[in-house]
């Protein structure tokens, strides 16, 4: 396959991990690891979700942020040309907002971060605030559903993947992610109701594949927050019989750990190794490798 794999990580319901899930990925792809067989990739992270929370998980002040996703959305149609360039945040800027965002948070150690506590060949185009209203600006635009997809097309090239996280809905910022990406990601938190809301986002992205997009795939499912019980362990067997190999077999645990990472600046697998004292880390180093996997058979097709 030519050109980069964009995967966009999408589910309408809030509260599913979607955004922690997409950012480790897009860590543990960056850094590689040996021990896991993941080779070290250059990745884009595109946040499409208004609440910016991509920007704050790597410890960056949103209120120094510069230009954003919005300025790039409305360019050339209500407001100036603006490059991609001007809106990326790179593996510099994040490394050092992560070290500050820990010596913030860490006031009392005195060695300071870290030495582990730093990114490469990770990029970030964040969001803010200000991309609530574009759903509104762009209703009643000709082309509104690919606005993200013309944004980005002359920089994804430098990328080897390129994950956008979405906001929980269905709305135009979504859709615009689905046109943009020929590969979705679905967070599934194992609870009861979470199967049945899988019906109404596999129809949007059935109906985004035969409108605008037939080379859009599902690229896996993951089951998110998932507890000992015997609730988890019926919503895994549903699944697993529903989507059969499309589904992940990590499960990624819920643990205070990963909930908390971002209070230190940092995803949880940049924060903590993967070991059995970090049981969080290691689910999603372990997801990491199941996609890495992927991504090698798809870079390999013809």
């Amino acid at each position: 396959m030519a050109g980069p794999v964009v995967i966009a990580v999408v589910n309408h319901k809030g509260g599913c991990g979607k955004t922690t899930t997409a950012v480790n990925l897009g860590a543990a792809l960056a850094m590689g690891n040996e021990e896991y067989g993941i080779q070290p990739r250059k990745i884009l992270m595109i946040d499409l979700d208004p609440k910016g929370n991509i920007a704050t998980t790597f410890g960056v002040d949103k209120k120094s942020l510069g230009t954003t996703m919005n300025e790039l959305f409305k360019a050339g149609i209500d407001g100036p040309e603006v490059r991609i360039e001007e809106c990326i945040i790179g593996p510099k800027q994040l490394t050092k907002s992560m070290k500050e965002a820990f010596v913030r948070q860490n006031p009392e150690r005195k060695r300071g971060p870290p030495k582990g506590l730093e990114i490469e060949n990770l990029w970030l185009l964040p969001a803010d605030l200000d991309l609530a209203g574009i759903e509104i600006d762009l209703a009643t635009r000709i082309g509104r559903e690919n606005r993200l997809q013309r944004a980005i097309q002359g920089a994804v090239g430098h990328f080897d993947v390129v994950i956008v996280d979405t906001p929980a809905s269905l709305g135009l910022l979504t859709v615009n992610a689905l046109v943009a990406s020929n590969w979705v990601l679905i967070p599934v938190q194992a609870e009861f109701y979470a199967l049945e809301n899988m019906s109404q986002l596999m129809n949007t992205v059935s109906d985004v594949q035969k409108a605008v997009n037939p080379n859009l795939r599902l690229f896996g499912i993951t089951l998110t927050m998932v507890q000992r019980s015997k609730l988890s362990g019926t919503v895994a067997d549903q699944a697993r019989k529903h989507f059969g190999d499309r589904l992940f077999e990590t499960e990624i645990p819920r643990l205070v750990a990963i909930a908390e990472s971002p209070l230190d600046g940092a995803p949880i697998v940049i924060g903590q190794k993967p070991n059995k004292s970090n049981p969080g880390s290691a689910a999603y180093w372990e997801l990491a490798r199941e996609a890495s996997k992927r991504i090698n058979r798809i870079q390999e097709s013809p």
